[in-house]
């Protein structure tokens, strides 16, 4: 383990990233929000309340299992608590969200208007998109018309850019079946990292060389209180665990390196 960390690290240590202002993101995921269960919704409502409550958090990514079965009552539920926050959000689906109901996607798409999404953020780009899975299959699997997508957003932005994807599934072997399709449409990027959900966890991967970070699940347990991850960028990035009620604990920072450059805002 000490040994991937330290080569993770160094990966980091050699990307480049245009000078830009410090700022922190919040990163919620798998809501697995419901009817006939109201727990994940308090959990959700509770995250909600903790980010709108910290007025230096700038704007909050979604990471997908919006929902526990991809119906629309549920997804109108999610959509309503998700307005709640006082902050810009972007959200992207999830495999519960399109895996168990044939009209799960259509249902996604109906509540919040996209799949995906591409934003640029005081030198920063994020690109979120939909990673599956198709109908019948249990592995993610991104389409060749959102694979399509990710390529034409790529030609928009300025090669030194530095650019963070968000996807649902981790980017690996078991998980989606054609990873090595999308991470090398992702290398055309400058990648500072891929953030995930799914696990329900904190952990760091390399996707075939990129940085990969997955996130805990906004869910509580008998063993837990439910949170959400906090990220800070600056030259370094920091990301912290947040339980509800508790103080923010960092589990992962490194650098992101420096370069001085105009800026792209």
């Amino acid at each position: 383990m000490k040994r991937f960390l330290f080569y993770f690290l160094l990966t980091f240590s050699f990307l480049q990233v245009c000078s830009a202002e410090n700022f922190k993101f919040a990163f919620l995921t798998d809501l697995h929000i419901q009817i006939k269960n109201n727990q994940p919704a308090i959990d959700l409502e509770n995250a909600i309340r903790e980010v709108n409550a910290d007025t230096t958090i700038r704007f909050a990514l979604i990471g997908g299992d919006i929902t526990e079965s991809g119906d629309i009552a549920s997804m109108k539920k999610a959509g309503g608590i998700l307005a709640k926050l006082k902050i810009p959000y972007y959200v992207i689906p999830g495999n519960h969200d399109t895996m168990l109901n044939d009209t799960g996607l259509v249902n996604f798409q109906k509540v919040f208007g996209y799949q995906h999404f591409s934003f640029r953020y005081k030198g920063y780009q994020f690109v979120g998109f939909n990673t599956g899975p198709m109908k019948g299959s249990h592995y993610g699997h991104v389409s060749a018309e959102e694979l399509t997508w990710v390529e034409n957003v790529q030609k928009e932005i300025p090669e030194t850019l530095p650019v963070f994807a968000v996807t649902h599934y981790p980017l690996l072997t078991g998980d989606v079946d054609n990873w090595l399709e999308i991470t090398s449409a992702l290398r055309k990027y400058n990648i500072m990292a891929v953030l995930n959900g799914h696990y329900h966890r904190n952990a760091i991967f390399s996707y075939d060389g990129l940085p990969g970070i997955v996130n805990r699940s906004t869910l509580s347990s008998d063993k837990d209180k439910g949170g959400y991850s906090i990220y800070t960028v600056s030259d370094r990035l920091v990301v912290t665990e947040k339980k509800i009620g508790e103080e923010p604990i960092i589990w992962l920072e490194f650098p992101i390196g420096t370069k001085e450059n105009e800026s792209h805002d």
